[in-house]
C-alpha cells in the first residue's frame, strides 16, 4: 500500500481549496480522510492528546486511514531519551487507541543528538514494545557519514525500526522566497533513501513553485513503485513552506505512482478530478 498525506489536517489556509469554505473545524479530519489516506501527526510532538480525542480520531476516519504520530519533544528534545519510561508508556498507551489505524511512529531526534549518544538510542529502542513499528529521523550531520550510517542501519535492524527518508533537497534548490523559511526550519542533510523494513516513511519538503518539484517527484514515484513491488508499505508525507500546496504535492505523487503501479484512485479523485500530471519524464528515473 501507498499512503499519502500531510503533517496536519486542520490548516486554516486550506479552506476553499482542500476544504469547503464553511466546513467546521471539527469536521476537518473526516473531510481530510476522504481526500488523503494518512497523516503525519505533528501535534503529538508538542503534547500527548487526551485519550478521548484519539478515540474520536479513530471514529472519524475509515479503517483504511493511517496515523503516524511523532514522539513528544519532552521525550526526544528535552530529555534526549533519558529516564522517560513513564512518559513513553503514557504516549504509547494513548496512541494504541488508534487500533489498526496506528501506523509507524516517528522518533525525530534533535540536531544535537549525535552518534556519541548511540548507546542511549540503542537502550531506548530496546525498551519499546516489539509489536509497534518505529521510524527514526536523525539530523546531526555526523549520522550521515558512511561509518555512522552503517552503524545506524545495523542498530535499527536489530530492533526492527526504519530510518526516515528525509528529503529537503527541493527547498534548498528552490528560487521561491518562501523556501528561505523552509531552510530555517529544515536541515540540509544528505538524502538517505534505503528500504530496510516492510515499511518505509518519506518526509518530502517541497518547493513552493509546483514545477520545481517535478524531478524530485519523478524520482520518488519510481523509487516508491519499486518498493511497492517488493511488498513494502510506503508512507509519503508532503510538506511545503507554502502550506496551501502540501495536499496537492501528496496527490501529485500518488498520481505518478498510480500511473506506474496500477494503484486505485484516491477517494479525492472520485469527487474531484485531479489536474493533469505530466508523466512523460517518468521513464528517465
Amino acid at each position: 500500500m501507498l499512503y499519502v498525506g500531510c503533517a496536519v489536517w486542520a490548516y486554516d489556509g486550506w479552506a476553499g481549496t482542500f476544504y469547503p469554505h464553511a466546513l467546521p473545524k471539527e469536521a476537518r479530519l473526516s473531510a481530510y480522510a476522504k481526500r488523503l489516506t494518512a497523516v503525519e501527526v505533528n501535534s503529538t510532538f508538542y503534547a500527548v492528546p487526551p485519550l478521548a480525542a484519539v478515540q474520536r480520531w479513530a471514529a472519524e476516519t475509515p479503517a483504511t486511514f493511517r496515523f503516524c504520530p511523532k514522539f513528544p519533544r519532552a521525550i526526544t528534545h528535552t530529555a534526549h531519551l533519558h529516564d522517560v519510561r513513564a512518559q513513553t508508556a503514557t504516549f504509547l498507551g494513548v496512541m494504541r487507541a488508534l487500533g489498526e489505524r496506528l501506523a509507524p511512529l516517528m522518533l525525530q531526534l534533535p540536531p544535537s543528538f549525535s552518534p556519541n549518544k548511540r548507546r542511549v538510542l540503542s537502550d531506548y529502542l530496546g525498551s519499546l514494545p516489539s509489536d509497534l513499528a518505529i521510524t527514526v529521523e536523525v539530523r546531526h550531520k555526523d549520522w550521515f557519514t558512511p561509518e555512522n550510517s552503517a552503524y545506524l542501519a545495523d542498530l535499527l535492524a536489530e530492533y526492527g525500526a526504519a530510518r526516515i527518508a528525509f528529503d529537503s533537497r527541493p527547498i534548498y534548490a528552490s528560487s521561491a522566497p518562501e523556501a528561505l523559511l523552509g531552510q530555517e526550519k529544515k536541515p540540509a542533510v544528505p538524502l538517505y533513501a534505503e528500504a530496510t523494513q516492510p515499511f518505509v516513511l518519506v518526509r518530502y519538503i517541497g518547493s513552493p513553485i509546483p514545477e520545481e518539484n517535478t524531478p524530485y517527484l519523478n524520482f520518488w514515484s519510481a523509487t516508491i513503485t519499486a518498493w511497492l513491488a517488493e511488498g513494502r508499505h510506503v508512507y509519503f508525507f508532503a510538506h511545503c513552506p507554502r502550506e496551501e500546496n502540501s495536499p496537492a504535492l501528496a496527490r501529485d505523487l500518488y498520481a505518478r505512482v498510480r500511473a506506474q503501479a496500477g494503484l486505485p484512485p484516491l477517494l479525492w479523485d472520485a469527487v474531484e478530478q485531479p489536474p493533469t500530471t505530466d508523466l512523460s519524464q517518468l521513464t528517465l528515473f
